[in-house]
């Protein structure tokens, strides 16, 4: 008795587990835009500066391939952040070139990636799906240095490009909330892990802005958004 209960359990179990993994998506096409302002922290960070712990990011996904279970995205991705200090600027090779400044000084990075991703959790309106990303992005630095001295301002961007890779891995829950024969809208929620370890000027010259003191960012943050499933 106690062997044909298990057998039964384990069989309606796999009978449950193969129902949801064969319908796990159910748009052919899915388009998102997610947001985070904030709510980012860099656990791992090479340099002084702690970028991107407070970020203004905005994310677009387009899904151009589906199993219905797994599905591969085209992901664009914009992080940009301004911190301010008080400090000695200094671009010059001498002390004597420095002065007290309010500097405010923003990073901003554009990655474009590839996201994999696989359903494992589905009900008729809400799944999780767990994920990785792959990519490699671009961006830039500006600074805008006040003297304390004199009030007088200086804009200076970044001499080179910044670039780095871009890596991920995520989980996300949707929740659909309108559903009709053509279309899936739904609610998303991300939580992931997310790096640009190779971040930094493609070149360093004395004398010159090239951004702020920062070489890897490792992070651990959130996304928010709206998903628009096309299922025809």
């Amino acid at each position: 008795m106690p062997g044909t209960i298990s057998r039964r359990l384990v069989g309606i179990t796999m009978l449950f587990v193969t129902s949801i993994s064969s319908y796990a998506q159910h748009t052919k096409y899915d388009f998102s835009a997610s947001f985070a302002y904030g709510g980012q922290d860099p656990f791992i960070t090479s340099g002084s500066a702690r970028y991107f712990s407070k970020p203004t990011i905005w994310n677009i996904r387009c899904q151009v391939a589906t199993n219905f279970v797994q599905s591969v995205s085209i992901v664009l991705e914009h992080a940009v952040e301004t911190r301010s200090r008080e400090g000695l600027w200094n671009l010059g090779t001498t002390l004597s070139s420095a002065y007290n400044a309010n500097i405010s000084e923003s990073l901003s990075m554009t990655s474009l990636y590839v996201e994999m991703i696989r359903t494992i959790v589905r009900t008729d309106i809400f799944r999780i799906g767990i994920g990785a990303d792959l990519g490699y992005g671009f961006g830039g630095a500006t600074a805008n240095v006040k003297r304390i001295n004199d009030h007088s301002t200086t804009s200076y961007d970044n001499d080179s490009p910044w670039t780095s890779f871009f890596l991920g891995a995520l989980i996300r829950a949707r929740l659909t909330i309108v559903d009709t024969d053509d279309l899936d809208i739904g609610l998303t929620a991300t939580g992931r892990y997310w790096a640009l370890p190779t971040l930094g000027p493609i070149s360093h010259s004395a004398g010159v802005y090239n951004g702020p003191d920062i070489a890897s960012t490792h992070e651990i943050g959130y996304l928010a958004g709206v998903s628009v499933g096309i299922k025809k």
